[in-house]
């Protein structure tokens, strides 16, 4: 049996984002399942949009998210080269052939021409499509123009009669009216071939076995079904995945319209592995028998549950918080030891270290001021691991994301709170009344506290009479406390918390409160 090849194939134009996460990960999953070869393919025909170390970056965010490539730019093999403006010759040969076979043609109509055309198709309520003047230039009348240097491009002469009918993994069955489409383009006046050419000669050269791309490249498949035709080989199978599009549903999920880059999700502490989930689940959902309710897979089911045969035919939005549910159930399955060595990678990698990407974009305002945070913290919590594993212990079913750890665990490294207005609950109580009520339960507390014994019963005890005597809820004090101590109005159990500040700390953070509220 012939080896499983799947490509990604990629244009190295920008920032990776969860779309094309999403649009290549299929390949690697089934590359996995199958101990087939995952390809990386970089497209690069339209040089316009190319950016400096763009392969390079491209390659850092898919392993990075865990997609790996078997052969590519980086990992030589004997399909190569793996970029499409090292195979100009390659693509050449081709399009001459089909010229040779008379499946191709010359033209030499000029750029304002066909705008003309296209502006009196528009004008007239018709297709805007060429309308094939130069497909009956002879072969060798138009052989000389070309070597007489005018400009030309090849394109493909489509049959104008019948109709094209090709099989899709995701959509079935999909036909359309020869008549209803253009000679595409094949060889640009440059020499760069279009993707059209290029995806058909690669993939039959590389010998890919299933093609997996977006489905606006749908419209396009008859053009390539007819080339492999004009070409006498045999086409890979097909998958066409619906788009992801953005939140608000308008348009497709992209750079210039709601799509983060791989390198912020990573910086702002999202895991590999939920990526890889929630990209994944975006317009594809295992058989019911084996789905897990909680929506979390980790890589290894992904790679045993995944097949085309489940992807859906309609588009998915992009869902934040179904991305922030995926992630906060992926950091609760660590241990602490694991969260521990991931939020030290996370800290010194994503946030101290720099992306290929970040050479040609300017940092986002969050991400400057998380690289200030983490150099405040990380050497902290590297100098007493114990000290930070039982805080993190305290937060790790609170975090969403490892950008939340700095914050979430500041008042156990600060010596000091600086407190806003909106982190007290002056709903039932001013600040003055606040203050009053914290400075005549801290002798109580001290008593009970003293010697870092956190009592459980004594603390409600006190906490709950003193409030009574007060004629206060019980929870407004609990809250005026909770301010006090940790500079927020939530935090993990405030016992455990000060089993591990130590009533010095908290007596300390209590009695800047009452300044502080008293200003």
């Amino acid at each position: 049996m012939n080896e499983f090849r799947y490509r990604a194939a990629p244009s190295p134009t920008g920032k990776v984002h969860i779309g094309t996460i999403r649009a290549y990960l299929p390949n690697y999953l089934l590359a996995k399942k199958y101990g087939g070869k995952n390809i990386l393919r970089v497209e690069d025909t339209d040089q316009t949009r190319l950016v400096p170390n763009g392969v390079e970056a491209m390659i850092e965010a898919y392993e990075n998210v865990g997609i790996e490539f078997d052969e590519g730019p980086h990992k030589p093999g004997k399909y190569g080269p793996y970029v499409q403006s090292e195979r100009l010759d390659i693509y050449k040969k081709y399009a001459d052939e089909l010229v040779e076979k008379g499946h191709a043609y010359y033209c030499f109509c000029s750029k304002e021409r066909l705008e003309k055309l296209r502006e009196d198709q528009k004008a007239n309520k018709l297709k805007p499509m060429y309308d094939g003047l130069c497909r009956d230039i002879p072969v060798e009348e138009a052989k000389k123009k070309v070597a007489n240097g005018e400009s030309h491009v090849i394109r493909m002469r489509f049959p104008n009669e019948g109709v094209t009918v090709s099989e899709d993994i995701v959509y079935g069955k999909v036909s359309v009216k020869n008549s209803d489409v253009e000679d595409q383009i094949l060889m640009k006046a440059d020499g760069f071939p279009t993707y059209h050419l290029a995806v058909v000669v690669d993939d039959h050269l590389m010998e890919i076995t299933t093609a997996i791309r977006g489905d606006d490249w749908l419209p396009s498949y008859p053009k390539h079904v007819k080339l492999y035709e004009m070409f006498g080989w045999k086409p890979p199978k097909f998958a066409h995945l619906p788009m992801i599009l953005n939140p608000d549903g308008r348009k497709k999920l992209s750079k210039r319209h709601g799509a983060f880059p791989v390198s912020q999700i990573l910086r702002k502490g999202y895991l590999k592995e939920a990526i890889m989930n929630y990209a994944l689940l975006c317009g594809w959902a295992p058989r019911p028998e084996m789905a897990h309710q909680d929506e979390i897979y980790m890589p290894d089911e992904l790679i045993q549950l995944f097949d085309l045969d489940r992807v859906h035919r309609t588009a998915a939005r992009y869902d934040q918080k179904k991305f922030d549910y995926i992630n906060s159930k992926h950091i609760r399955r660590l241990s602490i030891e694991e969260l521990v060595e991931r939020v030290f990678v996370w800290a010194q990698k994503y946030v101290l270290g720099e992306f290929i990407s970040d050479s040609y974009t300017e940092p986002a305002q969050w991400e400057s001021s998380l690289k200030v945070i983490i150099n405040r913290y990380l050497s902290k919590w590297k100098d007493n691991i114990d000290l930070f594993k039982k805080a993190l212990l305290l937060e790790q079913d609170r975090i969403v994301t490892l950008s939340d750890i700095p914050y979430a665990l500041d008042f156990f490294y600060e010596d000091e709170v600086s407190w806003e207005e909106s982190d007290w609950n002056t709903k039932n109580h001013d600040k003055k009344e606040l203050a009053s009520a914290l400075e005549n339960i801290l002798p109580k507390l001290e008593e009970i506290f003293k010697e870092d014994n956190f009592d459980h019963d004594e603390w409600e005890k006190v906490v709950r009479g003193h409030a009574d005597e007060l004629g206060w809820k019980h929870g407004d004090l609990f809250l005026a406390i909770r301010s006090a101590t940790t500079g927020r109005l939530q935090s993990p159990p405030l016992l455990e918390c000060y089993e591990i500040m130590g009533w010095e700390k908290v007596k300390v953070f209590i009695l800047q409160a009452i300044n502080w509220l008293r200003l």
